[in-house]
């Protein structure tokens, strides 16, 4: 149920409800416990076969209640529901707990008044968690009551159903009289307990905190404050943990390895590896094989491994993380903890802050968040609609946009290493920016932000599960994007003042200007020029927007060949023609893209016949500066073209 905060009639109303349905229901007292446990005694994973009130005092300890954790400072009042998994963990050298178990049934008469209460609140599937106003009176009414029960007399058994029935009401008289401070759930170490129990799954961060209700913003800055890591390096180590265990402790080979432990493949695992460890897995497990019994990457990682997980090779009998957090929204855990939570904090009730600090701080992270959450905006991609931070800080370029992103004055926190060729136009730039190709590498520099193209669509997905992700689509629809909508695109994605935009925008154009005049003065007027693959065994040409056809084409305004214009006028941007056909694309100049240096065509027949060959008009460009079309390349390819053509143009 969700109680509006700011309408505490409808929240005592629903008190209301829950009160009357106590009332009618038929109460069963089945069993009341009472224990003294220490560190080393605690209750873990005990399946609750009732409902449950549990009662704690004594120090410091934390609770769990399936996937809910709430930490304890001094006394504790809790319910659970039938088969919730309880855990107790004392932080204390000694803690204190009751448990009342009970079940409620319906009543024999007035079933329809009970079941329409039923559908405004059902007080038996609560979840919660508080810290009581008055804890002397639970600490000595439980005391009673369990006396009483351990000597099963009839009277004895009448006076634990009475007592039960003055507890629940003093339960409900805290409610509504709002004094209770209460326990908010631990979502860090939930967060963290997930992550230990499914890191062989594809976890989506993101994900993680919608189902946590949580904006990622908050959970990423608390999660570091608590753990000592961001969610991803946990995540990360806790495979890489897993991995270390495997290598010292079985015979798996690391490709069944890397497939358990969640790696995208043996050669991530590799490479994720050798950057954490300081060398390779086989060497890793050689050494361990001989003298290393302490794992070498315990003494980097702070949490525990969860052995549980070691137990066979075999598949992941989950959903994974996007299933889990999807279904969870509907289970006990989360959404009748949160329910209770708001009902509480309706009655006026005040919280119990488990960070450190004083309530105007509390107010003041509160606030904090609130911007934080107020400074996102929708972007409109080939993929749909992608909500992305206002000003994103740090933003992965996976490829392609490099040069427009440099331009518009934002360094990428990172790029792919395999679009960072060599000799491209922006090689220099991009030099001391790192690289991060593989998922882990990605999620390691915690992005608020990914940019990028080509992807598949399962690609994309995996990338948009670690950061808001923007695509410009196909390799097709990015090189037919002009230079002006890639630049007001990527200047709204990136929160660019449109004033820098358009200044990179007119400084590009001037460039482009003064290049066609220069072009002009030296005498080019209708000359064709052919843009040309510098391959004997696969020949082709390019007709549009591709190796440097948008440069030569577009923005030089130099023209085809009669047949290459036939060509671009059916939509194609590049097609493969044979040698017989050469002489018919073929314009009065040719620019062969290779290696810039060696000309594959040399010595062949058909191809010396070619009237521009005979007058030397052949032009040898390096591929990989033809490569990119932004704004930086673009410029860099003009400069190339029109000092060739100058050299090549014979003097008047």
């Amino acid at each position: 149920m969700y109680i509006d905060k700011n309408s505490p009639n409808s929240t005592h109303k629903e008190i209301a409800a829950a009160i009357q349905i106590w009332n009618r229901g038929v109460i069963s007292l089945i069993d009341i416990r009472h224990n003294l446990i220490s560190p080393e005694e605690a209750l873990c994973g005990y399946r609750l076969p009732a409902n449950v009130f549990l009662y704690t005092s004594g120090g410091q300890a934390e609770i769990l209640l399936n996937d809910t954790v709430y930490n304890v400072t001094r006394y504790g009042l809790f319910h659970g529901v039938k088969g919730t998994e309880l855990t107790i963990t004392p932080h204390c050298n000694w803690l204190e707990y009751y448990m009342v178990l009970y079940k409620a049934l319906e009543p024999p008469l007035h079933r329809g008044e009970y079941r329409r209460l039923m559908e405004q609140v059902n007080p038996f599937r609560q979840q919660y968690g508080y810290m009581p106003y008055d804890p002397l009176f639970f600490s000595e009414e439980l005391r009673i009551m369990y006396e009483k029960w351990k000597n099963p007399t009839p009277l004895n058994i009448f006076y634990g159903k009475a007592a039960f029935s003055r507890f629940v009401y003093e339960v409900y008289k805290e409610l509504e009289q709002g004094q209770i401070q209460i326990f908010k759930p631990d979502l860090v170490l939930m967060a963290t307990r997930f992550l230990e129990k499914n890191y062989r799954e594809t976890v989506s961060i993101n994900e993680l905190c919608e189902g946590l209700g949580i904006s990622y913003s908050h959970f990423y800055r608390r999660f570091k404050q608590q753990m000592g890591k961001s969610p991803q390096e946990y995540l990360i180590h806790m495979r890489l943990t897993a991995a270390a265990e495997f290598l010292k402790n079985s015979q798996a080979s690391i490709r069944e390895i890397a497939d358990y432990c969640g790696f995208q493949d043996e050669r991530n695992l590799q490479r994720m590896f050798s950057k954490n460890f300081g060398m390779t897995p086989n060497a890793y497990r050689e050494n361990a094989s001989h003298h290393m019994r302490d794992d070498d990457l315990g003494k980097r990682i702070s949490f525990s491994y969860n052995c549980e997980s070691q137990v066979s090779f075999d598949k992941p009998g989950g959903k994974g993380a996007t299933y889990m957090f999807k279904q969870m929204k509907g289970k006990v855990a989360v959404a009748a903890a949160v329910s209770m939570i708001l009902l509480l904090n309706a009655c006026g009730s005040a919280p119990v802050n488990n960070e450190s600090g004083n309530s105007a701080q509390s107010k003041t992270v509160t606030s904090q968040e609130q911007q934080v959450e107020e400074a996102t905006r929708v972007v409109s991609t080939v993929r749909g609609d992608v909500l992305i931070p206002q000003s994103p800080q740090k933003v992965v370029v996976m490829n392609y946009a490099f040069g427009d992103v440099l331009a518009l004055g934002v360094t990428p926190a990172a790029i792919n290493d395999y679009w960072a060729i060599t000799g491209s136009a922006v090689e220099d730039l991009l030099k001391d920016i790192p690289r991060a190709s593989e998922l882990e590498e990605v999620m390691s520099i915690e992005p608020d932000l990914i940019i990028t193209a080509y992807e598949k669509d399962e690609d994309y997905e995996k990338l948009s599960k670690i950061a808001p992700t923007v695509s410009f689509g196909t390799a097709k629809d990015t090189t037919q994007l002009s230079t002006e909508e890639r630049l007001s695109f990527l200047s709204n994605v990136l929160g660019v003042d449109d004033s820098v935009k358009d200044k990179v925008l007119s400084d590009y154009t001037s460039h482009i200007e003064q290049a066609r005049q220069t072009l002009a003065d030296a005498g080019y007027k209708d000359e064709s020029v052919t843009l040309m693959t510098n391959s004997l065994e696969e020949p082709g040409i390019v007709v549009s927007t591709y190796k440097g056809a948008q440069a030569l084409y577009d923005e030089l305004g130099m023209t085809r060949s009669e047949k290459g214009q036939e060509l671009y006028e059916t939509g194609e941007w590049y097609a493969n023609i044979s040698l017989e056909v050469l002489p018919e694309y073929c314009g009065d100049y040719i620019i062969l893209y290779g290696d810039g240096k060696n000309n594959a065509f040399s010595g062949n027949g058909v191809y010396e016949s070619l009237e521009a060959v005979k007058n030397g008009n052949v032009i040898l460009m390096n591929e990989y500066l033809s490569t990119f079309n932004d704004v930086i390349s673009i410029r860099s390819q003009i400069d190339f073209i029109v000092e060739a053509l100058l050299a090549h143009k014979p003097q008047s």
